[in-house]
């Protein structure tokens, strides 16, 4: 054999025997997937004016955790609450006027007429209080869920204007993954198939469960959002930290 002859063979042996080479002759064995995926709060909201006014009570900071129900923010509502005392005691005026007419119409001293009017009194009356009632509950803003603040736009003592933010909140209870991936991994990344994550910020690795998929593929990228379930969450994960997703996919899947 000549020289020429023997270091092609050796060369050919020695790719051979690399892991890349090895792998291509075994069509069973895929590699592992790798993408990025993001750590986010399934529910999240930014709590906005009702109206404006100034801020008496922000007993939250940023970062603190709170309950359903608990006030967040609350304003100065002096000027409200007389108003909505003032209408309550015109409801009662115009019941107390109907309730005597009532009586005078049992003995004929009174028309019909009279008594249609003290029951229209009486629904407007009613319905100024309904109206104030409304502009009263604006005046303390109250959590929808349990979770934590993200962050706080306003501050204490505060002139806020209607529908401006105050307080930024989400649920940390029920954090999920997110992540982009090829839109032909669809053949076999199914709902249900379960992946390790490792997250940058803590370095702890947490096993995510593929819970949704977007609706739509972008067609410029052929890629579709993945959304997923963390099974074992931890105090030391939060919304906004990423990491590395680890899919394996199934031995038949096409690469």
């Amino acid at each position: 054999m000549s020289p020429r002859a023997l270091a092609g063979m050796v060369v050919a042996l020695t790719a051979l025997a690399t892991p890349a080479a090895a792998q291509a002759l075994s069509p069973l064995v895929l590699p592992e997937r790798e993408i990025r995926a993001q750590v986010t709060a399934r529910t999240s909201t930014v709590l906005a004016s009702g109206m404006a006014g100034r801020i008496v009570e922000l007993p939250v900071q940023d970062g603190d955790t709170f309950k359903k129900g608990d006030v967040l923010v609350r304003f100065d509502c002096a000027v409200q609450e007389a108003q909505l005392a003032r209408a309550n005691a015109v409801l009662e005026k115009a019941r107390r006027v109907l309730e005597v007419n009532e009586k005078l119409r049992q003995l004929g001293s009174i028309s019909a007429k009279e008594i249609s009017v003290g029951h229209a009194d009486v629904a407007e009356a009613s319905a100024e209080v309904g109206m104030m009632k409304a502009l009263v509950s604006r005046c303390a803003v109250v959590a929808p869920f349990a979770g934590r603040v993200a962050g706080v736009s306003a501050r204490q003592y505060q002139f806020i204007g209607e529908g401006q933010p105050l307080v930024d909140i989400l649920d940390d209870r029920e954090l999920e993954l997110e992540a982009i991936v090829p839109s032909r991994w669809l053949a076999w990344l199914t709902i249900g198939r379960r992946f390790q994550v490792v997250v940058d910020e803590n370095g702890r690795t947490y096993e995510g469960e593929v819970a949704r998929l977007s609706g739509r593929v972008d067609p410029v990228s052929q890629s579709i959002k993945l959304y997923a379930r963390i099974r074992q969450p931890d105090d030391r994960l939060l919304a906004g930290m990423s990491g590395r997703a680890i899919i394996v996919p199934p031995p038949d899947a096409v690469p």
